[in-house]
């Protein structure tokens, strides 16, 4: 509904500022009717572009800074838009308009106008996407990076006096423009826009006529000192980034987005649209086509396709999972039966029914009811919009992974929402190709550590009985599974060392570099017990690694509460990145014999941040071979399509598909479990 809603009230906005042809009521002025500027190096290329109604854009951008990217993905994004509050605005009330955003935007430079504006024509046609650049600058501890957050947390702030909910945001600043005075020290403008639900501000210009009313502003100087203003420029405006930084900015976009948007990045032919885009996007596109695109970014927030396309000039490209090298031919190992090893795992699972439930699953679950009912309480109270609950020592926790543990019998799910048929599917079609099958689903943050939602003493519990009956399913079904949880808690009861001893990072839904390296480590022993891997271990290649960290803000902050996100600051974390026999950082293959088949567990640590140091690179340099990733942001229940795609032939040349995704998308995932689209 987040979407729909938005738009529907966005049309209205846009119906009642046609029906008022003065802000005479608001101090800011009128506004001049001019079109809107666009920016002197990102264009819009899809001819009927609404911020308000379109499922698509297609931007071109001169050069591929991080500061244009970051600006053709955030500018008047239709799908970047707080929703309305659950509960409909009092009637008749009306705006208080004295001393707005707490003075952190000078009062007597707002205007409605950008042209009453000291900004230069120039200027005015290089904003910069604030929230992006925020995130940019915290992460890097840039000297007033914090001032300037809060610049934009006091604008989301301002209630106008109306009686809005708790995290509820009418407004938001979404651009920046640097200003150089004919003298004095440089400034910051930024313009704000007004959500157009909020019906009191309705009569407010909309000068670029998006559906979205805006007021501009200077940053109060104590916000903009130059040494900021100097990193804005030098290190964000101003570097131009190769392929691989591309490819690098992309990932971190989808991973960050997906939580949201269910955004996954698709592979990129040499035109697009392309056979696979839905019709109604090639319909609004007009039948037009582009050639050589950087980015092919699909989200489907509402069940519908959306997409946004970035072109760089000079044909730049940001290659996101291209297919599989051509020339290469994918090495051929001795022909073997599949031998899944299932018998362990199921001793295990039905110990512990024994231990914990006497034997029953419904017994078991009745003892954590408190637990589950106090998690229920805490989520209900959560206005939909939120998705991260805050936990104790720093801990954030990911509304999705609080549901999955409370929602019951994942075998119970309707057909399409039931994982158990699908798995079993797909290890049925691999095993009639001679290809092996590992399922490892990835406990949630809140299986490992629950005592951090208040409950000590289930510090070594397992919170979700029905995520293991679920494993004794698949393995009475002869799928193997590899149990990731029983190896976390037993590595958590290991103390001392700090944060680097954590599994999870506080502040994101996924793992640490210890966790992934455990998993990496269990995967590894697995494979070289599979009878073809001595011909494997034959052509080995030797990996090293190397220590490296990073800062990150993680993606459960921006989706706490607005007034709870500024007690979080970036994270510092440790990396471990692999290094090829060439010297080089670890690449993943397309031509192994190994497949991993991931969401962004598989993502992480290898294609963002640290990079060339996540899970399929540990993996490699465990059984001293590359692997090959097939990815997807947030589509770990359907990642599978991409690898059938291939055909069925290349399929059946590989001899591991190892299938890595979150246990949390096990319940009620956001669309139904596909059946297999078999080449």
């Amino acid at each position: 509904m987040r979407l729909r809603k938005a738009r529907a009230f966005a049309s209205a906005g846009l119906l009642a500022l046609a029906c008022q042809t003065t802000s005479a009521k608001y101090p800011w002025g009128d506004a001049a009717k001019t079109a809107a500027i666009e920016h002197a190096e990102v264009r819009t290329l899809s001819p009927k572009y609404e911020r308000t109604r379109s499922q698509v854009w297609v931007r071109e951008v001169a050069r591929p800074t991080r500061a244009l990217l970051d600006y053709a993905a955030y500018h008047a994004n239709f799908m970047i838009a707080d929703p309305p509050p659950e509960s409909p605005l009092p009637a008749g009330e009306a705006a208080k308009t004295a001393h707005p955003f707490a003075g952190k935007l000078e009062e007597a430079t707002l205007t409605s106008d950008i042209g009453k504006t000291p900004l230069t024509d120039a200027e005015q046609r290089q904003p910069l996407a604030f929230a992006p650049l925020s995130e940019f600058l915290q992460g890097r501890k840039v000297e007033g990076a914090a001032e300037l957050a809060d610049v934009a947390s006091a604008v989301r702030e301002e209630k106008w006096g109306l009686s809005l909910p708790a995290g509820t945001a009418g407004q938001l600043m979404s651009e920046l423009f640097l200003h150089t005075p004919a003298s004095g020290p440089g400034e910051l403008w930024a313009k704000v826009e007004i959500q157009p639900w909020l019906t009191p501000l309705a009569g407010l210009p909309d000068q670029d006529g998006d559906g979205f009313p805006e007021l501009y502003g200077r940053v109060a100087s104590s916000a903009a000192n130059p040494a900021l203003l100097e990193a804005i420029r030098k290190e964000y405006v101003l570097p131009v980034l190769g392929p691989a930084e591309i490819k690098a900015w992309a990932n971190q976009l989808s991973s960050y987005w997906y939580p949201s948007f269910n955004t996954d990045l698709i592979p990129i032919g040499p035109r697009w649209p392309d056979e696979q885009t839905e019709p109604e996007i090639k319909q609004e596109l007009g039948g037009r086509e582009f050639e050589s695109p950087a980015v092919v970014l699909r989200g489907k927030p509402l069940g519908k396709p959306t997409y946004n396309v970035i072109l760089v000039g000079g044909a730049q490209r940001g290659t996101t999972e291209g297919p599989a090298k051509a020339a290469a031919p994918t090495l051929r190992l001795p022909k073997t039966e599949p031998s899944p090893e299932t018998k362990s795992a199921r001793l295990q699972l039905e110990q512990e029914l024994r231990t914990h439930g006497k034997g029953s699953w419904s017994e078991w679950s009745s003892q954590l009811a408190g637990f589950r009912g106090a998690i229920k309480k805490r989520v209900g109270a959560m206005p939909r919009k939120v998705k991260a609950l805050s936990g104790e020592d720093g801990f954030l926790f990911y509304r999705n992974s609080l549901e999955y543990v409370t929602g019951g019998d994942l075998e119970q799910q309707r057909r399409g929402k039931n994982p158990l048929p699908v798995i079993v599917e797909f290890k049925r079609e691999l095993e009639e190709l001679g290809v092996d099958f590992l399922f490892v689903p990835v406990p949630t943050k809140v299986e490992v550590y629950p005592e951090k939602l208040g409950v000590k003493e289930l510090d070594q519990a397992i919170v979700n009985p029905y995520f293991r009956k679920f494993l004794l399913s698949l393995s009475k079904a002869g799928v193997e599974v590899v149990d990731l949880l029983p190896g976390f808690l037993e590595a958590k009861a290991v103390k001392g060392g700090g944060d680097e001893q954590l599994l999870f990072q506080r502040q994101d839904t996924h793992w640490t570099d210890r966790g992934l390296r455990i998993a990496a480590e269990r995967l590894s022993e697995r494979i070289k017990r599979y009878p073809w891997y001595p011909a494997l271990a034959r052509q080995k290649q030797t990996f090293t690694q190397r220590e490296t960290k990073f800062t990150r803000f993680g993606d459960l902050q921006s989706r706490l509460p607005e007034a709870e996100q500024k007690k979080y600051s970036p994270e510092t974390l440790l990396a471990h990145q692999i290094i090829g026999p060439n010297h080089e950082p670890y690449d993943d293959d397309a031509d192994s014999p190994i497949v991993l088949l991931s969401d962004s567990f598989g993502g992480v640590y290898q294609l963002t941040d640290a990079e060339h140091a996540g899970v399929s690179a540990h993996v490699s340099r465990g059984v001293s071979y590359p692997l090959d990733l097939v990815m997807s942001y947030g589509g770990g229940p359907n990642v599978r399509q991409k690898l059938m795609r291939r055909g069925r032939e290349a399929l059946a040349a590989k001899k591991l598909v190892i299938w890595l995704m979150t246990a949390r998308d096990l319940y009620n995932y956001w669309e139904d479990w596909e059946p297999l689209k078999k080449p």
